[in-house]
């Protein structure tokens, strides 16, 4: 199941609590109106979706959503954090889930678990498995908890706010841990290569050596994973260090030799083709010419 995409969400925190428990408590069977997390600090929890079981540790989140129905059980000795929330919501303010759970008599364990992705701009699709490991939350789970207890003055935004960087930083560790990243570590020396000889004119079989591919599924996966060709990529490295030379003092024309360009007025061409300035109004503007 499809999310969202990430740039569009509007997340919403409907409750969040720490608690601990020294006997083995249990939720469910049953179903949320909304999303879950349950964070682990200490101990260990265990969370039945349809014919699959995932255990947490410490340092382990469980997750899981509207559509799942699920029996979530923590055991003797353990201390967690429940942190129930919308992906969109239209107002920041909490709607508490308690009145719309329904229980359920028993799991239909025929069932798979329902998969769930986000759509991140620029990578592609991000898996948010029902059980991952997500180092250094803590700290901003207790901040959650705590802007939902004390509900201050713009307590909904500031709770909007601390759910986008806990979001962000799970999204962006997942990416870490994800396959595509594994793919992109495949094409890193032809990266590396590129980044560290961009004057040179490499070829498309040069750069496919360099990974162990052939030249056909080399460009396939680079196109893949970085959105543009080889060609595109080392235009763009170009144009960059072209940027640090600009903003260190260098002058086009021994930029234009080191970078590989025919000559500084080719430079100045591909150079304000790409960025709308020419090198002389960059340097003019300083690092501030990046900026919109």
């Amino acid at each position: 199941m499809l999310i969202g995409d990430w740039h569009e969400m509007t997340p919403t925190v409907n409750f969040a609590s720490r608690a601990a428990t020294d006997y083995k408590a249990q939720w469910g069977p049953r179903l949320i109106p909304d999303y879950q997390m349950y964070y682990v600090a200490s101990g260990h929890a265990a969370l039945l979706l349809g014919s699959e079981r995932f255990e947490a540790a410490a340092g382990d989140f469980l997750f899981y959503g509207p559509d799942c129905p699920h029996l979530l059980s923590a055991e003797a000795g353990t201390d967690y954090f429940s942190l129930h929330f919308s992906w969109n919501a239209g107002s920041p303010v909490p709607i508490h889930p308690a009145p719309r759970i329904r229980d359920y008599r028993v799991l239909d364990v025929s069932l798979p678990a329902a998969a769930y992705a986000i759509s991140l701009p620029g990578y592609g699709e991000v898996s948010v498995p029902h059980r991952f490991t997500a180092h250094g939350q803590e700290p901003l789970l207790m901040r959650i908890v705590n802007e939902y207890r004390q509900e201050r003055p713009g307590f909904p935004v500031m709770l909007r706010a601390l759910l986008m960087e806990l979001l962000g930083s799970i999204i962006r560790q997942l990416t870490d841990q994800s396959p595509q990243e594994a793919e992109k570590s495949r094409i890193a020396p032809a990266l590396d290569a590129m980044r560290e000889q961009p004057g040179r004119s490499w070829t498309v079989s040069e750069l496919a050596r360099l990974c162990g591919y052939n030249p056909s599924y080399f460009t396939d996966v680079f196109r893949r994973e970085l959105g543009k060709n080889p060609k595109a990529y080392l235009i763009a490295e170009r144009i960059r260090q072209t940027k640090q030379g600009l903003l260190r003092g260098e002058k086009p024309e021994s930029l234009a030799e080191k970078l590989g360009y025919t000559s500084v007025h080719y430079l100045s061409h591909q150079f304000k083709k790409e960025t709308g300035l020419t090198p002389g109004q960059f340097r003019q503007h300083g690092a501030n010419a990046d900026e919109p």
